[in-house]
């Protein structure tokens, strides 16, 4: 089964995975501007956060160029006030549609709210923004972040057969995706009155931090963990980097057995996976988080009418079904 099967699910995500899309898949027969006329401004969280904002915003790019749309790209370096004043520069510009990946949930909404009011369209991609802001945007488009938290708490509780005491590695504070994806977590494990989340601690989607991070809960609590979730794979790994060093050195029993379960499987995880080192995590493409960002501009653009809400299927990876599943590329 391959990445595009899995993600089949996804209506502006059919064609993305399996070389040059097809425009008639998508786009009406008739167009009401030509393609190349079209301008899309991308204000993006910004591509040095990790690797699947880099693919995404790679792949972004190419995606648009393939179709022969102009596009303007601003990186906010995940700061919301660049973030604000690039958004303002876009509007100057007068682009003709608005793909906004937000820095942070309510921070962003004025921007949106200006963009909105300057007659622009805009698509929200990835992060979903403040419910505040949802009369100034036209359609999101990404995964469903609290769906796939929920994901990962079952395959957490799954390898923790209901029973131990976890903790919680997050990503950036103020971010929607972090949120979500601490609450769904929380909402799934609250089904199982044996598991115990001992803290939460940010790890800003950095591999690094989110080392640092396990460094010290081992300090904190040893042995008593059980399990570790972490809002992405990329800083799971670097969870699972501290564990291994901490086994070396001989401040955690070798035969103590932690439970590592995440959002978004990077392509370490897959490999953590396989080699058993790993419990599980949840499959996500950013390569099909930017072709439906683009698809979605391009259609409101056009003038077409498009569903507010477009989340593409995210299923649960582990030992089970990893030989199923392609192993990402970023």
């Amino acid at each position: 089964m391959t990445i595009t099967k899995l993600l089949a699910g996804a209506a502006l995500a059919m064609t993305l995975m399996s070389g040059a899309a097809k425009a008639q898949d998508w786009l009406p027969e008739e167009l009401n501007v030509p393609l190349s006329e079209i301008t899309i401004g991308f204000s993006s969280l910004g591509a040095g956060v990790n690797s699947y904002v880099a693919t995404y915003m790679d792949a972004f790019e190419s995606y648009a160029a393939e179709l022969g749309v102009n596009t303007v790209t601003l990186d906010s370096q995940a700061d919301p006030a660049r973030q604000s004043d690039q958004i303002r520069d876009l509007i100057a510009q007068q682009v003709d549609v608005m793909v906004i990946w937000p820095t942070n949930a309510v921070a962003v909404v004025p921007s949106v709210r200006a963009v909105h009011e300057a007659g622009i369209p805009v698509v929200i991609t990835n992060s979903e923004i403040d419910e505040t802001g949802a009369d100034f945007f036209t359609t999101f488009t990404g995964p469903d972040d609290y769906t796939q938290a929920q994901t990962a708490g079952k395959l957490m509780a799954e390898g923790l057969s209901g029973e131990g005491k976890v903790v919680v590695i997050g990503g950036l504070p103020g971010y929607t995706v972090s949120q979500r994806r601490e609450q769904g977590f929380r909402d799934a494990i609250a089904e199982y009155p044996g598991i115990e989340i001992l803290d939460v601690q940010p790890g800003n989607w950095s591999r690094e931090e989110a080392q640092s991070v396990m460094e010290s809960y081992i300090v904190r609590f040893g042995d008593e963990i059980d399990g570790v979730y972490s809002a992405d794979s990329d800083m799971g790994i670097g969870a699972l980097a501290a564990v291994q060093a901490a086994v070396a050195e001989g401040t955690l029993p070798e035969d103590h057995e932690i439970v590592f379960t995440d959002c978004t499987l990077f392509g370490a995880a897959y490999d953590a996976i396989a080699a058993g080192d790993y419990y599980g995590s949840v499959l996500q493409s950013p390569i099909a988080d930017a072709r439906a960002a683009v698809e979605a501009a391009v259609l409101v653009a056009e003038g077409v009418e498009v569903e507010k809400i477009m989340h593409f299927d995210s299923p649960a990876v582990s030992a089970a079904n990893i030989s199923e599943i392609d192993r990402p590329t970023f």
